[in-house]
């Protein structure tokens, strides 16, 4: 039966009246006796006479009512093994999956970590080895070699400190001259620091630090290249951008001095120098690639130095590289660790489905559209007898009839999401 048929009960002179003469409304049967007979038109009915259609009465005998119910079913084992078919079958599913995530957690803890650490034991003897014979390891790069990148890193640090001193007192302070046409005599001046000092001691301060900026974004190139992480080519890519930007706005600002100088002596009008013109300056380009590119070369070349030093102490570079390993093999264990405490929370959730599952299994199992088929004949008789049997007036049958729907509809969705359990 569905719902809508049983909605219709509670509408107005709906329901047939009440025979309340018949002999088969007035007996007293139990109501084993009425589920055994199958007559439950004729339970609804008593039971409403017997209450008065009270609403609060009919909550209780609905779901007295469905425990009869369940007492007629709980006989039949093959279709109750039927609506238990599916439950037993996601039993077995999660019995599958404890015992898969169990075996999973198992391998971690003791087999992958317990590997892990045996390794790192391994490593760290290793480095005791090292501490106590370290002539046993004599990987090393040649001293000649060494000393020819100390000597040209020391030249191309030299050159780097003229260059930036000059183009940037050329840059930002100071006053081209007919002669400085030439993009040498633009970007190299001999007398940048002593210039600088006569225009006072913010212009001094500036020159004499500027190669330090370039510099120190060497090194960071260095620095940035060590590291293990994947993140370090966005820091190393970020470093290498900052300092074309720097290496740009210079010599921008000095091909724009000498073509304003050339547009100064110029018979003919020129138009203001604007970016785009930078771009097809050779003067530009020039002067880019006397600065950046040697600033890139500079570091990459102290990378080297510094990683081939580092290798002259032989001893010092091989516990280093250990130590390197023992670090991932440490962040491989935490990770393995994590991963098993996320399989245990997942064992344990499915212990607890299981435990629920199987307590879902003690329960009496019905189809919820019987159950309305069962309901819709017991309210039949309950509203028979509102209709017909009980005298009140119509204002107070309707407010009746609202409560009663209320409760019916409220009761049979309780009970449509899962079987209900059957207790003692």
């Amino acid at each position: 039966m569905a719902i809508p048929l049983i909605d219709a009960l509670f509408r107005k002179n709906q329901s047939p009246e009440a025979n309340t003469s018949s002999p088969g409304y007035e007996n007293t049967e139990t109501a084993e006796q009425v589920a055994n007979s199958g007559n439950w038109k004729q339970y609804g009915f008593q039971q409403s006479k017997n209450h008065n259609a009270n609403p609060i009465a009919l909550d209780v005998e609905l779901h007295k009512l469905l425990e009869q119910y369940k007492k007629t079913i709980d006989t039949g084992a093959q279709e109750q093994e039927q609506l238990k078919s599916p439950l037993r079958g996601r039993i077995a599913t999660l019995e599958i999956d404890i015992q898969k995530t169990t075996g999973q957690t198992e391998r971690i803890r003791q087999h992958k970590i317990p590997a892990l650490e045996q390794k790192i034991g391994e490593i760290k003897s290793e480095i005791s080895d090292i501490r106590k014979n370290p002539e046993h390891y004599t990987e090393k790069p040649g001293k000649l070699g060494v000393v020819l990148m100390g000597i040209i890193l020391a030249l191309l640090t030299v050159y780097l400190w003229i260059f930036y001193t000059s183009a940037s007192y050329s840059a930002f302070f100071r006053e081209f001259k007919a002669d400085d046409i030439n993009v040498a005599n633009s970007i190299f001046d001999p007398g940048a620091i002593t210039h600088a000092w006569e225009r006072g001691a913010p212009a001094l301060v500036l020159v004499v630090t500027m190669p330090f900026i370039f510099l120190g974004l060497g090194v960071l190139m260095h620095k940035f290249i060590e590291e293990k992480h994947w993140s370090k080519w966005i820091k190393l890519s970020m470093v290498i951008i900052v300092t074309f930007f720097f290496d740009f706005i210079i010599a921008y600002e000095i091909v724009k001095k000498i073509y304003d100088l050339q547009a100064l002596n110029s018979l003919e009008d020129q138009p203001p120098y604007q970016i785009s013109m930078a771009f097809a300056d050779i003067n530009f380009w020039l002067i880019i690639f006397a600065g950046f590119v040697t600033y890139l070369i500079w570091g990459l070349l102290f990378e080297k130095f510094m990683t081939d030093t580092r290798k002259r102490d032989h001893a010092g570079e091989q516990i280093r590289v250990r130590q390197s390993e023992i670090d991932e093999i440490q962040k491989e264990i935490k990770r393995l660790e994590t991963e098993a405490d996320t399989l245990d929370q997942t064992i344990h959730q499915s212990a607890r489905d299981r435990a629920q599952t199987e307590a879902d299994l003690s329960g009496v199992f019905f189809k919820p559209r019987e159950v309305e088929y069962v309901v819709f004949h017991f309210m039949s008789g309950w509203m028979q007898f509102i209709e017909g049997g009980l005298m009140v007036t119509p204002a107070n049958k309707d407010s009746l009839r609202q409560q009663t729907r209320d409760i019916v509809m409220n009761f049979l969705a309780g009970i449509k999401p899962k079987p209900v359990e059957q207790h003692a």
